[in-house]
């Protein structure tokens, strides 16, 4: 994104923002004049969280159950952000369109799923349980790969830069690993992350593969969906407590607490603040104080994978994922009668941008073998579902999670962006404990 002088400047705070004018609504935040003092009005137990998504809502849970009053700020109609299910009762069709994958050791969403009363289930896979499969590498690349993760887990802060400079697809080529080889690992990251290999930071996919709360290893799901987490943890929330179709636009500091100015006009006030928005909504912000420079040169270098994901009834649906045709990436089977179609980068891009009757001429032709037919869901609402999927980390971008992550004063920062293994529910949930943790 080209930046002139002013963008650059309002983006550091130093120039201010006119209020965006708005329709006054039934809430209990005031509708009042900005108040650069702030005043007595502070709520003194109360943490304001910007952003309703998997990480805003599970810092709210926390904090509630430490006896903290919240209020969540939502800029879309819908809390989850970017989980969503499609549930159809009447076919027996529940497929996840956003956040679905659970691995093996993610030990918060697993410890989380068990307090909820949710259930994990392994996917109805034939045989595999995972997308990523080391043997379809030679045995000289999956030595080399193994080493190359084990190198690079040991690696000092030095190494581990220069190895961040470089994308994992270029780095893999020069240690000798075949055409095929990279088209196949880069099949799989494109599942995972939105975006090719060739653009993705070698230092970061390899600390994923090694990491063993990656996607890389296996897999699970909700029982019921990805989103039967997000409806549980709207439960512990009161009505007053969630501010939904309501974009912050200003936060001010001062000694007497944090005061966060809403696009309608509504302000609220609290001591301190969780920020759970993705990077581009951060920067969108105007902040006073302002954002240090290097947070916001962090902020303004990751960047965003596209995955969209459609819903599909089909007479014979593979018994494994299958690599896609056409304008689908992938193929995955999701129950006896549908499958999820998945597709990134530039495919994604194209049908967000289709009539619906274009894109379920798109979609049957790329899957015409599995004998397909529609099912509403290329057609239901995605209001309040980012089309962005998960942050990217792009080579040269080494060090910048733990700028991104550290506190403005009273304001702390969680989101997919900032767990250990980003683009995961599990990260999304850890940044969020460890926000709350940090207070």
């Amino acid at each position: 994104m080209k930046l002139n002088r002013k963008t650059f400047l309002q983006k550091l705070g130093l120039l201010s923002i006119p209020l965006i004018a708005g329709f006054p609504r039934k809430t209990s935040a005031e509708k009042v004049p900005a108040d650069p003092n702030l005043s007595s009005r502070i709520l003194t137990n109360t943490v304001i969280i910007l952003g309703g998504g998997l990480s805003g809502l599970y810092a709210g849970y926390l904090l509630k159950k430490k006896g903290v009053r919240v209020r969540i700020v939502e800029a879309s109609p819908r809390l989850g952000g970017r989980v969503m299910t499609y549930n159809d009762p009447i076919r027996g069709i529940t497929g996840d369109i956003g956040g679905e994958w659970v691995g093996d050791s993610q030990s918060t969403i697993h410890s989380l799923a068990k307090e909820l009363q949710l259930k994990i289930v392994r996917p109805s896979w034939n045989q595999i349980i995972s997308l990523w499969d080391e043997n379809r590498l030679s045995e000289k690349s999956r030595s080399s790969l193994n080493k190359l993760v084990a190198f690079q887990s040991k690696s000092p802060d030095n190494v581990a830069e220069g190895l961040d400079k470089v994308s994992l697809y270029r780095y893999l080529k020069y240690q000798g690993f075949s055409d095929g080889e990279l088209d196949d690992l880069d099949k799989v990251v494109k599942a995972f992350y939105g975006e090719s290999s060739k653009n993705i930071s070698s230092q970061f996919l390899l600390s994923s593969i090694e990491s063993k709360k990656s996607l890389f290893q296996n897999l699970g799901r909700f029982e019921n969906g990805a989103e039967s987490l997000v409806t549980k943890l709207k439960e512990f929330f009161t009505p007053e407590e969630i501010l939904l179709s309501e974009k912050a636009i200003k936060v001010s500091q001062s000694s007497a607490g944090v005061q966060v100015e809403l696009a309608s006009g509504l302000v609220v006030r609290s001591k301190k603040v969780i920020c759970t928005l993705p990077t581009s909504a951060i920067a969108d912000i105007q902040w006073e104080p302002g954002l240090p420079r290097e947070k916001i040169f962090s902020l303004l270098r990751i960047g965003y994978g596209r995955i969209r994901k459609d819903i599909i009834s089909a007479v014979s649906p593979p018994l494994s994922p299958q690599e896609g045709n056409g304008i689908v990436d992938w193929v995955i089977p999701s129950g006896k009668s549908f499958i999820t179609t998945l597709s990134t980068e530039g495919r994604a891009s194209s049908l967000d941008r289709s009539t619906p009757e274009i894109g379920r001429d798109l979609l049957l032709r790329s899957i015409s073998g599995y004998q397909p037919s529609i099912v509403e869901t290329i057609n239901i609402t995605r209001v309040g579902f980012g089309s962005n999927a998960v942050s990217l980390f792009s080579p040269s971008t080494f060090g910048i999670r733990s700028e991104l992550a550290t506190p403005h004063n009273q304001i702390y920062f969680a989101g997919e962006h900032l767990g250990e293994v980003p683009g995961t529910m599990e990260a999304a949930l850890s940044s969020a404990s460890k926000a709350v943790s940090s207070m």
